[in-house]
């Protein structure tokens, strides 16, 4: 955690654009669990929530008071218990479904180690920590190898690791260790954060990749000075609102390439907390190999919309330019104007997608796989795309038994979705603004 962070009289102070990430941390851990469970369907589930930067566990909001907010370990700890809760309270189930969750918190701080220590036995209770919580003193990069061997060596079922990375800086988190810990785990998935205002110490440690971003790119060169030169978004508040969205926009594709691509990782969001009151952002990177996972976080983005940007385009190619418009890009921050965008943007782009890389067709589910990199659209809103197109008899939609399936019903992964056999006319949607 960072040093920025005090808990040497009780509480540290969180900033209210922070408690983003602890939202979308909380909801996602408990729609994840009903979710890997098949609904509840399957028994029990072994996780292991590791949180390499736990810090002491609570906190209060500035300018909210003294009322205490969770940190991310409390946070993973009663999201895990709810998420349990709520699947054992539908009345059809028959047999119980547990959760069998193990938690590893990680702070470098020893003080802020013992606090964090005080605080989960004061909630859980000293029999909880002992049972279910490994508590290291340390630096989450000397403890990873160790972790991941824990992993391999479970018995019976091995856990589905999830990862909370919440460091202010960048040097504690090297790519290479996403990348082990995507390569070594298939099954983890991981949450980091990374404030942009120390992305110009990161650029100047890559600078191949930075001479190919900027080269490749065609990066103005009082936009990538903000990068190169140190300086940070205190600074960058001063440019005007077009060259602001182009520096954002940079650092979007910067650390996407950097951290996301690099990662090994088949399905990654890269999108930003902003804080409504200053010009400071955090990127907020979800790492899985899984396009399931993938959705759920991008559902999470667009319902806790208020908190968070995007300052690439609406459709599949979600952070390349865009030469055919005439207007300038906007950044979106995830609220109904953006959605409507980005369904445009999609009925515009797929059926050229579909004829050229599925003539035969395919099934809604691979359509969000191979797409859910490229584009800020979770399923529901590509399910939306496509049934305009459907109903504009651009695109038809079958049912698992080949059942020709209504444009008005909501589209199932199992649907297949292809080219239509009986074209007629479409009425295009209004260009997009």
């Amino acid at each position: 955690m960072a040093k920025y962070y005090d808990w040497t009289n009780g509480p540290a102070v969180l900033g209210p654009h922070s408690v983003a990430k602890h939202t979308i941390l909380r909801e996602y851990i408990e729609r994840y669990v009903p979710i890997v469970t098949r609904g509840g369907t399957i028994p029990n589930l072994k996780l292991l929530l590791v949180d390499g930067f736990a810090g002491g566990g609570d906190y209060v909001v500035e300018g909210e008071g003294e009322e205490t907010h969770e940190g991310s370990p409390l946070i993973l700890i009663n999201a895990v218990r709810t998420a349990e809760a709520r699947i054992n309270l539908d009345p059809g189930r028959k047999k119980p479904m547990t959760v069998d969750a193990s938690y590893v918190f990680i702070e470098k701080n020893p003080k802020t180690c013992a606090y964090l220590r005080a605080t989960l036995e004061k909630r859980f209770g000293q029999a909880f920590v002992r049972e279910k919580v490994t508590l290291i003193s340390g630096a989450f990069e000397d403890h990873l190898d160790g972790i991941l061997a824990r992993i391999k060596v479970a018995t019976g079922r091995r856990p589905c690791p999830i990862f909370v990375l919440d460091q202010y800086g960048y040097s504690a988190i090297p790519v290479d260790m996403l990348v082990k810990i995507m390569k070594e785990t298939s099954r983890a998935e991981v949450f980091l954060t990374l404030a942009v205002d120390h992305i110009s110490a990161h650029a100047r440690t890559s600078e191949e990749a930075l001479a190919r971003l900027r080269g490749g790119l065609g990066i103005e060169p009082h936009i990538a000075r903000f990068v190169t030169g140190a300086r940070d978004m205190e600074e960058a508040a001063g440019l005007s609102r077009e060259d602001r969205v182009e520096l954002m926009r940079w650092i979007q594709r910067f650390l996407h390439e950097t951290f996301a691509r690099r990662s090994g990782a088949a399905c990654y969001t890269p999108f930003f907390i902003t804080s409504k009151g200053s010009h400071r952002s955090y990127w907020f990177l979800h790492l899985a190999n899984n396009p399931r996972a993938n959705d759920v976080v991008k559902a999470l983005h667009w319902r806790v919309s208020n908190h968070f940007e995007h300052f690439g385009r609406e459709g599949t190619v979600m952070l390349g330019f865009d030469p055919t418009r005439s207007t300038p890009q906007i950044s979106f921050d995830f609220g109904d104007t953006a959605r409507d965008r980005t369904v445009r943007a999609l009925v515009e782009e797929l059926p050229a997608i579909i004829q050229a890389k599925y003539p035969n067709g395919v099934m809604h589910k691979d359509l969000y796989g191979d797409l859910c990199n490229e584009t800020p659209a979770d399923k529901d809103i590509l399910g939306e795309a496509v049934n305009l197109l459907c109903a504009n008899y651009v695109l038809d939609k079958e049912g698992a038994g080949g059942e020709e399936r209504e444009s008005a019903t909501k589209v199932k992964d199992s649907d297949k979705i292809r080219l239509a056999r009986r074209p007629g006319l479409f009425s295009k949607l209004p260009p997009r603004t």
